[in-house]
């Protein structure tokens, strides 16, 4: 019989998929949760102390006694005090932002301290899986760096966690690893933790895209802006997507703050930015990147643009809330 199928391996696997699964709304760190073990440090403290305990013996010292005696309840008592260090903390997934594929998304974690006791030191991380090595039965997990907070008593507070992203679509939040080593680093403590969030990762915008295709249809015209021209009718704020020729450079040099250059430009009718209509030397992901180049300067000249993909079309109108539909259809294009 293989390990792998093996009734323990069986349900072992279940054990872990089930502590793996998406947790939605608050989540307690009861003390069933937290798990605690010594840190290296802790393991060389423990020998140290063995050593002088057969020392103490051998020699029969009164004072080594005491001192071996002493100084390992005050780590017994550590190990008390980290547990409860990250215990009955609750933790809730807030808001996780869309990002641009190759940007870092930010998940936003919720926390609270019903306890009249603060916390100290602790560190949220995500837990990645690495590659599998032949052979092996588990994937191997590897924590990030992650971030520190102290929780004060009866306080709620929020931490970000950064996720570096390589390709568009939807991505869940990992899991979080809560670890803390207070007080003395000799015991760790930690808990795991898998927020029900998730984030939409965008298409990366073309970086050298042709101009926006002629405006279809007829409507009264009209002065706006777009993002080149003759004539300059201002600057924006930068936002994330527009192009590097766009920034207002000698400005940015005097500010701390990037702004965006706006030029005048008649605007009319509608513009539809059709997936079929493209050079079909482009791949999927090169028709993609540049379709969001263009919902980004249509946006940026406030005009009236839609979308026509082979899963879906998407009426012409402007805003925010178009913009991020559009982006949202190219992110989740299947292929």
């Amino acid at each position: 019989m293989s390990i792998t199928t093996h009734p323990w391996s069986v349900k072992i696997g279940g054990w872990i998929a089930g502590r793996d699964a998406v947790e939605h709304g608050e989540v307690l760190l009861d003390r069933k949760r937290v798990y605690i073990l010594p840190t290296r440090a802790g393991i060389l403290f423990g020998s140290a102390m063995l050593v002088q305990l057969m020392g103490s013996i051998n020699y029969d010292l009164q004072l080594g006694f005491l001192l071996t005696f002493v100084v390992t309840s005050m780590a017994i008592v550590a190990m008390y005090h980290t547990h409860r260090n990250l215990a009955r903390i609750t933790v809730r997934g807030a808001s996780a932002e869309a990002v641009f594929a190759g940007d870092v998304i930010s998940f936003e974690l919720a926390l609270a301290n019903p306890t009249p006791e603060s916390r100290y030191a602790l560190n949220f991380s995500f837990v990645l899986p690495t590659r599998r090595k032949r052979g092996s039965i588990f994937r191997p997990e590897q924590p990030s760096a992650g971030s520190w907070v102290d929780l004060a008593a009866k306080s709620g507070q929020s931490v970000r966690l950064p996720l570096p992203t390589r390709r568009r679509g939807r991505r869940m939040c990992p899991r979080v690893r809560i670890r803390t080593v207070f007080p003395f680093g000799l015991w760790q403590a930690w808990a795991y933790v898998r927020p029900g969030l998730e984030a939409i990762v965008y298409p990366r915008p073309e970086d050298d895209a042709p101009p926006l295709p002629m405006l279809m249809g007829s409507g009264e015209k009209g002065l706006g802006v777009a993002a080149s021209g003759e004539d300059f009718a201002g600057v924006r704020p930068y936002q994330a997507g527009d192009p590097q020729k766009m920034i207002a450079w000698k400005l940015a040099a005097r500010s701390d703050d990037l702004s965006v250059k706006l030029f005048d430009a008649e605007a009319g009718g509608e513009l539809v930015l059709d997936y079929f209509t493209l050079p079909s030397a482009l791949d999927v992901e090169m028709r993609l990147a540049r379709l969001t180049r263009w919902v980004l300067d249509a946006e940026a000249t406030h005009m009236r643009y839609g979308l026509r993909l082979p899963t879906e079309s998407i009426a012409p109108a402007n805003g925010p809330e178009h913009r991020a539909r559009c982006l949202t259809a190219l992110a989740l294009f299947p292929g």
